[in-house]
């Protein structure tokens, strides 16, 4: 992809508006394979990296036959071969998952597959209060009073040196599977890795998330045990309902084979023949049109990650392998009362935590956020986190204090590596692990005043005062005469949407208001009103921008960011433009 030029065409208090210059001569090229396509679709497809024929049919039709094999994968032929002779000796197989959805999702996909071929299967997931992240000794030892001589992780493992090694020395061989980065330290004595990511790995896809590498192996898996025993098990499809909701919830960029796996997932999860997920989204109100990777990631995950967040999160497995629709519906009920017990505690901690970043000043002081309590309730200091990087625009380390140790989550903002920036500090801390927008941290409580200033010098040499304000990445400028049903069409074509592989922004320039507007909402803070250009009129919403209408009303002109779409209330079918940014035209 060429990309000419970057220009910065406005600066407002909350947004560094972004628009980088598509060269016009790769536009017409393509426009001449794709007349039936606007030009600024061509662009937005360009700006994707999407700049040939076979690379944008592939993009739009995302087929499953794009899926790469899974033996491409480093490890992939010995992990399935020690699998295979556990299933031949009638082995005791261990699922090792995370607490939160990847992790649940990636656990149920593999013990489903395996209590079909074997009745020797059981899955563990920590205590996250009790036991921490991935492997510990104690839950080795209690798998080993089981007879458990295989344990397979997902979602997990790679930084567990000491405890894969402690595994082995007990008899009990260890298979990774992971989507996490690797410290200096490497668990040698695994039987076996997967994890793209890994040095020496020719996989040619980097960011599948931890469900997603649980589903390399099980497509592995499968051909592999079908071939040998001659027996039939569920298609690889079924399961994409799963690898949707754990890829979803993880984040990872929705491109490449992601956006496959998440593209055919929804549709599985539309018809929800999993009795778990039909009753999540009965009892969180979605209906097989509200689809969406948006719903899914902020309706059903949360619901998924509550209970593990606050304690033991076997119901969540339990809720996605249950072959019993009224366990399933118990189970739901289950999770819907720990979610909202999750959301009154998390907003009085972001409360507390507000208050106390504002009182002493942080947020103006340093370029990173260090805060921290004993208080604080451990398995919801992650979303606190990622609540600061929102309202601060600032990398942010949220810690919670236990025994002279503080235990925290750190995340990031764009453009800004902050596994690199803690492995930079590596000296200062107990153990850390993650990726380069969300990791976890242990350390002394004596070293966070060493934290607090290492991660803003840190923070200072590698990003300017600019680069922390954030950007809002235009697409393409539009007309109003380009704005109609078809435009939606295209839209949708995108579509899922998610890290990767945003919505389409647009900016429309000089537009001027038609009637006065008004603020609605309990605080008044949602502006609503209607635009005019060239005699196109269109309705605006914006959300939490009751400041901007001294903008609209000082202005004749003004300049929009917006991202459209079809306003349903009532029944109705108008297009809303739904606010991103305003600023004075110039």
């Amino acid at each position: 992809m060429e990309i000419k030029g970057e220009i910065t065409v406005g600066k407002t208090p909350r947004y560094r508006w972004i628009y980088r210059k598509v060269d016009e001569k790769k536009i017409l090229d393509l426009f001449f394979k794709f007349s039936h396509l606007p030009k600024f679709i061509i662009e937005i497809l360009i700006k994707r990296g999407l700049d040939d024929k076979e690379s944008i049919n592939e993009f739009f039709e995302a087929p499953l036959s794009n899926l790469h094999n899974p033996f491409l994968m480093k490890g992939m032929d010995r992990a399935v071969n020690r699998i295979l002779n556990a299933l031949r000796n009638n082995e005791k197989i261990c699922i090792y998952g995370d607490y939160d959805v990847d992790g649940v999702t990636a656990t149920s996909l593999l013990y489903d597959f395996f209590s079909q071929v074997t009745t020797k299967v059981e899955f563990y997931i920590p205590k996250r209060l009790e036991e921490g992240y991935s492997l510990n000794i104690d839950a080795i030892n209690e798998l080993k009073s089981r007879d458990v001589s295989l344990i397979i992780t997902v979602d997990c493992g790679i930084t567990s040196v000491d405890e894969v090694k402690y595994a082995k020395e007990n008899g009990i061989d260890v298979i990774i599977t992971d989507h996490h980065q690797l410290s200096d330290q490497y668990p040698k004595d695994a039987y076996s890795v997967l994890n793209p990511i890994q040095n020496d790995d020719n996989y040619p896809f980097k960011h599948l998330s931890g469900v997603g590498v649980a589903f390399k192996l099980l497509m592995a898996l499968k051909y592999s045990y079908e071939k040998e025993f001659k027996k039939n098990t569920s298609p690889l499809k079924s399961y994409l309902d799963l690898v949707a909701l754990g890829t979803i919830a993880d984040v990872v960029p929705l491109i490449g084979e992601n956006r496959i796996l998440v593209k055919h997932g929804l549709k599985l999860i539309e018809n929800s023949p999993r009795f778990g997920i039909e009753e999540l989204k009965k009892i969180s109100g979605l209906t097989k049109s509200d689809i969406t990777s948006s719903n899914i990631g902020f309706t059903l995950a949360p619901r998924i990650n509550a209970v593990g967040r606050l304690g033991n999160c076997k119901s969540s497995v339990k809720l996605l392998i249950t072959k019993n629709q009224n366990e399933a519906k118990w189970l739901s009920e289950e999770l819907e009362t720990e979610n909202k017990y999750r959301q009154e505690i998390e907003k009085n901690i972001l409360r507390d935590t507000i208050e106390k970043i504002e009182k002493k000043r942080i947020n103006l002081k340093y370029k990173g956020i260090v805060i921290y309590s004993t208080d604080w309730h451990p398995g919801l200091i992650g979303i606190i986190a990622s609540r600061l990087v929102e309202k601060y625009s600032k990398p942010s380390i949220v810690l919670t204090i236990e025994n002279d140790i503080a235990k925290g989550s750190a995340r990031s903002i764009q453009n800004f590596d902050i596994f690199e920036c803690l492995q930079s500090m590596s000296d200062i801390l107990i153990e850390f692990g993650g990726h380069r927008y969300a990791t976890g941290l242990k350390l002394p409580i004596k070293n966070i005043p060493i934290l607090q200033k290492r991660f803003h010098d840190y923070i200072s040499k590698y990003l300017t005062d600019e680069q922390l304000i954030p950007e809002l990445s235009i697409d393409a400028y539009i007309e109003p005469l380009e704005i109609n049903d078809h435009l939606f069409d295209l839209i949708n074509r995108f579509r899922p949407f998610g890290n990767g592989n945003p919505e389409p922004i647009f900016c429309m320039k000089k537009v001027r208001k038609a009637q006065e507007f008004a603020l609605m909402g309990k605080e008044r803070s949602i502006l609503k009103g209607f635009i005019e250009k060239r005699g196109k009129y269109f309705e605006i919403i914006g959300f939490n921008m009751s400041e901007y209408r001294d903008i609209i009303d000082k202005n004749e002109y003004f300049d929009i960011v917006f991202t459209p779409e079809y306003n349903k209330w009532l029944g109705g079918t108008n297009i809303l433009l739904k606010l991103k940014d305003i600023k004075q035209s110039s």
